[in-house]
């Protein structure tokens, strides 16, 4: 350290300082690490380690996969947990509002602004990646009919002038006389209406979303399913399997880079079924460089349902006014006149109850920024989602539909993360259902399979078989555990595994743990090496611009076991770069798994990744997918943004942008 800063000590050089930083803070990393170990500390609390030894002992019961049992009050998570007061907007912002798809002018502007004339300015969409602006309409008076669901208003007066960007949903001749063709042994059309939300476990909803979970659960006697479980990384690993019920790897490529690669408006989307039987559909995303279906992907080419909010939210940015910042939470707070970001995205949804009553509907909306990097923000939300179900209730808008309240996945980021309880949670994400009360009476032996199956093992798969019972009902009795996906109107068996419902053991939170350790279990260092060079040749073709990775500390070394510590393995295969390992009890091959975490450098990446190992040919198999990235890595990857997005967890560029690149929390 003294030769180093005398090296600086007369000149300023900032290369020479920056290396200073970076080794100090590598030093000192090491040294928190090395008196850890000596003291018996690891990432995970000896509290922790005794939750995961009493889920070792799995109780006597037929039922094959059991959730291991999360507090909510689980101190290595509440202590990351902030109850936010709701944002207020200022409502002098606004001269005009929208209501059942009606511009009215407010009291307020009519009698402050004398001379008071409006232009109403449509807006259109131009592909998934522009937006046009179409001719303005003057001089609208109080009472105009939007024409469109989403477009720009423009006040003048005397002496000021008003510019505000609007949501609302249009009467147009297309969608009300859409015609509700006869289903075919279905449920007599009843509908679907989703909110989702990004990043939220089923254990923080009932930390966080207390009064809405109160209401719609506790009041309304919505059915939470408990054994819930994600299939993969990220919110395409639900939304495929949801909405066609397929992996992606099993649709069209339509990854962005990628030879051959087209728009998503070929892929089975069950809102495309639910059309031709006269439902408006919806897909409405509260996000836009990040959006599920356009962040890595290549998007749509033709609007893909009736509501689509994506160029709302290309252009609403500029239009949000800045009204506050905690800057303990480091986060921010808009308003787009006077309401939220997210009170716009809730309202639009409550406005198509209310502009289309009667119809049969498919309405999937997500919000991602308050839950996705912090799930602490949603609780500013929490009396809004509850207030929407509730006027939806109050006034029958739920009469003909099943409403759904859901998260895609948990926290996979936040320092909560990277606590056992965290890493289960991300694992077990919140899903609810509330059917019609006629529905229940009518139906008393699907619904008791519902009831039934709220404490099974399910995922997106279920939901998708669920959704396409509404079109051709299959009937009840006993799910076929042979089948991936199942209707939750059949009763899912006790003794389906992950491996029969197809979900990647490195996702499947039904496995006991047991903590190893490298120096005394020569299979898992061997693991950890299969996983760095796992890691590092998939960037191999970018070396130029990705370094090669090294092994910083481990974390956390697990040995997975499953009930029976049984898991067959069949086949690897690999299908455009998603690879996919695949287990079936036909064959025979005895395999092991180890769950490594740890940092790698330069970068100080975060990986939590599951080997399998085959014990009879020695042989280790490493899946793409079953590695997750766990700490933020920002601007770190941003050379092979336009290159290889679908890399960008594995790569920490050779020039970095931002301050020598170290993601630490």
């Amino acid at each position: 350290m003294k030769v180093m800063a005398r090296l600086c000590r007369n000149v300023l050089n900032v290369k020479c300082l920056k290396y200073v930083v970076m080794t100090l803070t590598v030093w000192t990393t090491m040294m928190i690490g090395f008196y850890a170990k000596s003291w018996g500390i690891t990432m995970m609390s000896l509290l922790e380690w005794e939750q995961i030894e009493s889920q070792s002992a799995l109780p006597n019961t037929k039922q094959k996969c059991i959730h291991p049992q999360l507090l909510i009050n689980d101190s290595t998570m509440t202590r990351h947990l902030r109850t936010l007061s709701p944002e207020k907007c200022p409502d002098e912002l606004e001269w005009v509002y929208v209501e059942n798809g009606t511009v009215r002018f407010t009291k307020l502007a009519v009698s402050r602004f004398k001379g008071m004339s409006c232009s109403f300015i449509p807006l259109y969409r131009d592909g998934d990646y522009n937006v046009k602006w179409g001719r303005p309409i003057l001089n609208i008076k109080n009472g105009f009919r939007i024409p469109t669901d989403f477009f720009r208003i423009y006040c003048s007066s005397v002496s000021r002038t008003f510019n505000g960007l609007f949501a609302g949903v249009a009467h147009t001749e297309e969608r009300a006389e859409r015609k509700d063709l006869p289903m075919d042994e279905g449920f007599g059309g009843l509908g679907i209406a989703i909110l989702g939300f990004d990043s939220m476990s089923r254990m923080s909803w009932l930390r966080r979303l207390k009064k809405t979970r109160e209401y719609f659960h506790g009041e309304l006697g919505a059915i939470e399913l408990e054994e819930h479980n994600v299939l993969g990384d990220g919110t395409t690993a639900v939304m495929f399997p949801m909405l066609t019920g397929k992996f992606e790897w099993e649709l069209p490529d339509a990854r962005r880079f990628f030879p051959n690669a087209s728009t998503l408006d070929d892929f089975p989307f069950i809102w495309n079924d639910l059309k031709k039987y006269g439902y408006l559909t919806s897909w409405c995303n509260a996000e836009n460089i990040t959006a599920p279906f356009n962040w890595r992907m290549l998007g749509f080419k033709n609007q893909p349902t009736d509501f689509y909010s994506r160029p709302f939210f290309m252009v609403a940015k500029p239009y949000q006014v800045y009204v506050g910042r905690s800057r303990k939470l480091k986060m921010k707070k808009y308003c787009i006149g006077s309401r939220t970001y997210s009170q716009v995205w809730l309202n639009y949804f409550k406005d198509i109850f209310v502009s289309y009553p009667n119809k049969r509907k498919f309405l999937l909306h997500f919000l991602v920024d308050m839950s996705h990097d912090d799930n602490n923000l949603i609780t500013m939300m929490d009396l809004d989602i509850r207030d929407v179900v509730k006027f939806l209730y109050d006034n029958n808008y739920l009469n003909n539909t099943l409403l759904i309240l859901m998260g895609d996945h948990g926290a996979r980021y936040d320092k909560a993360r990277l606590t056992w309880a965290g890493k289960m949670e991300e694992r077990i994400p919140y899903f609810s259902l509330l059917f019609p009360k006629w529905f229940q009476k009518k139906y008393p032996e699907a619904m008791a399979n519902v009831r039934k199956n709220s404490k099974r093992l399910t995922t997106p798969f279920d939901l998708y078989e669920t959704f396409r019972d509404f079109i051709h009902f299959t009937g009840t009795g006993d799910g076929d555990v042979s089948r991936r996906g199942i209707s939750l109107f059949k009763e899912i068996p006790l003794e389906r595994s992950c491996e029969q419902a197809d979900i990647a053991a490195h996702w499947c939170a039904c496995l006991a743990s047991k903590k190893v350790n490298l120096k005394e279990d020569i299979y898992a260092s061997t693991a950890l090496s299969v996983a760095m060079d796992t890691i590092n040749n998939l960037t191999s073709q970018y070396r130029d611009i990705c370094e090669n990775l090294s092994v910083f500390q481990v974390k956390d070394a697990i040995k997975m076991e499953t009930r029976k510590d049984v898991l067959r393995f069949s086949n690897t295969d690999s299908v455009g770069g998603i690879y996919n390992i695949t287990f079936k009890a036909k064959n025979q091959n005895l395999m092991s798994l180890y769950q490594l975490t740890f940092s790698t450098v330069p970068g100080m990446a975060l990986y939590e990744v599951t080997v399998v190992h085959d014990i009879l040919r020695n042989h280790f198999f490493l899946s793409e997918k079953e590695i997750s990235r766990i700490n933020k890595y920002g601007d770190t990857s941003s050379c092979i943004l336009n290159k290889n997005r679908q890399l960008r967890q594995y790569c920490y560029c050779s020039k970095q942008t931002s301050s020598w690149g170290i993601n630490l929390f």
